[in-house]
C-alpha cells in the first residue's frame, strides 16, 4: 500500500479544502461546460477517458466524466493525488508497472486500465484542487505538446470555477441591491419612528382617494388627532418618552383600524387617518373606539403610568373640495376639540 497522506506542501488538507470549499463546486449537478472540456481532453490526447476531478477529504469527485460511469472513488484509490502534487502533468506509462498503482481497483478490475495522464488545477492562491486526467487501457506515452495542451484545460477549468464564483457574487450583490432598493422604497414612505406612512405619501394616497371620489365611489371620512399635552410629556419624562409615546399611538392606531385604513404621521404629535367606505357616523365610533384604547392602555415601560388622551377632528371626504380645503377643515374641527376641553372628537 501507498503511504501517501495529507497533508502535503501543494495539498494541504485544511487551507486547500478550505479553498476547494469556496467554490462550492462538490456535488453540483453535470454541466456541459466542464463535459465539454472532458471530451476535449480526452480527444486531444486520445484517450477512451477523461475526467474533471476533485480531490475531497476522503473521495475523488468528478464534476464531469468520458468513458467512465462512476462520479466519485475513495481518496486512497485516486492517482489525481498524486498529479495534484506535480507543477506539471503527471503522467505514468503504466500504471500496472508501478507500485504505488498496481494494486487499485481500476488497475485489477476488467478491462484494467494502463495509462494516465493528469493536470493539476491550480488555483490563483496555489492551492490545487484536483485535475483534469485522461486514462487508456494500453500502456503508452504522452507527448510534451499534448502534455501542454492537457494543462491548458486545466486552466479552463479553473477560469469556469473562477466565472462561477463571479457570477453568484453578482448574484449576492443583485439580491443586496434589490433588497436595498426595496428598503429605501419604504422609507421613503414611511415615518421612521412610528412605521405609519409619513406625509408625503398619505398625500398621495389622499389624492387617488379623491380621485375615486370623483368618479362616484363610496363614501369617506378623514380622521385627524393630535396627542394632548404632548410637550409636558417631553419635559416631565424625556424625549425618549415622548418617541415610546408616539409609538404607543401608532400601535393603538394599527388596532383600532382596519385594514383598508391608512394612518399617517402627519407631523409632530399629529396623526391622520383615511377611511375609505365610511359613513360619519362610522367613523365616530371608531374614533370612540380609539379614545377608549388610550384611556385603558398606558404607554408601556414609562414609571410612573403615562396615559394618554387625544384630540380628535372628522370630517367627510368631499369630492366637491379641494384637497387642501378638506384638510383645513379637519383640521379646524381637531382644534375645536382642544378648544373645548381636549380628549374628544369633533365633525367638522
Amino acid at each position: 500500500m501507498d503511504t501517501l497522506a495529507f497533508p502535503d506542501p501543494l495539498i494541504d488538507d485544511v487551507q486547500r479544502l478550505l479553498a476547494l470549499q469556496r467554490y462550492a463546486i462538490l456535488d453540483t449537478p453535470m454541466e456541459p461546460a466542464y463535459d465539454e472540456l472532458a471530451d476535449m481532453a480526452g480527444h486531444v490526447c486520445a484517450a477512451p477517458v477523461a475526467l474533471v476531478s476533485f480531490l475531497d477529504r476522503e473521495r475523488q469527485w468528478f464534476k464531469a466524466a468520458v468513458g467512465l460511469e462512476v462520479r466519485e472513488t475513495p481518496l486512497d484509490q485516486s492517482i489525481c493525488r498524486y498529479a495534484a502534487r506535480q507543477t506539471g502533468v503527471f503522467v505514468v506509462p503504466d500504471l500496472a508497472q508501478d507500485a504505488r498503482f498496481a494494486h487499485f481497483d481500476i488497475v485489477t478490475q476488467e478491462p484494467p486500465m494502463r495509462f494516465y495522464a493528469g493536470a493539476p488545477l491550480v488555483t490563483a492562491d496555489g492551492y490545487v484542487l484536483g485535475t483534469v486526467c485522461v486514462l487508456d487501457y494500453v500502456p503508452r506515452l504522452l507527448a510534451p505538446r499534448l502534455q501542454e495542451l492537457l494543462l491548458a484545460i486545466a486552466r479552463q477549468v479553473i477560469r469556469l470555477l473562477e466565472l462561477k464564483r463571479a457570477n453568484e457574487r453578482q448574484g449576492h450583490m443583485l439580491v443586496e441591491l434589490e433588497e436595498a432598493r426595496r428598503q429605501m422604497a419604504v422609507l421613503a414612505h414611511t415615518d421612521v419612528l412610528t412605521g405609519l406612512a409619513n406625509r408625503r405619501s398619505f398625500t398621495d394616497r389622499l389624492r387617488q382617494e379623491l380621485a375615486l371620489l370623483q368618479r362616484g365611489g363610496e363614501p369617506a371620512c378623514l380622521l385627524m388627532l393630535d396627542v394632548d399635552h404632548f410637550k409636558r410629556v417631553n419635559d416631565v419624562h424625556g424625549h425618549h418618552a415622548g418617541d415610546m409615546a408616539l409609538q404607543h399611538v401608532a400601535t393603538l392606531c394599527r388596532e383600532v383600524f382596519r385594514a383598508a385604513d391608512v394612518v399617517s404621521r402627519w407631523g409632530g404629535e399629529e396623526f391622520l387617518a383615511l377611511l375609505p367606505a365610511t359613513q360619519v357616523e362610522q367613523a365616530q365610533a371608531v374614533a370612540q373606539r380609539l379614545h377608549a384604547a388610550l384611556a385603558a392602555r398606558p404607554v408601556p415601560g414609562i414609571e410612573p403610568s403615562l396615559v394618554l388622551t387625544a384630540s380628535m377632528g372628522l370630517s367627510p371626504f368631499d369630492p366637491q373640495r379641494p384637497l387642501d380645503i378638506t384638510l383645513r377643515h379637519v383640521d379646524a374641527a381637531m382644534y375645536t376639540a382642544k378648544r373645548e376641553g381636549r380628549n374628544r372628537t369633533v365633525v367638522a
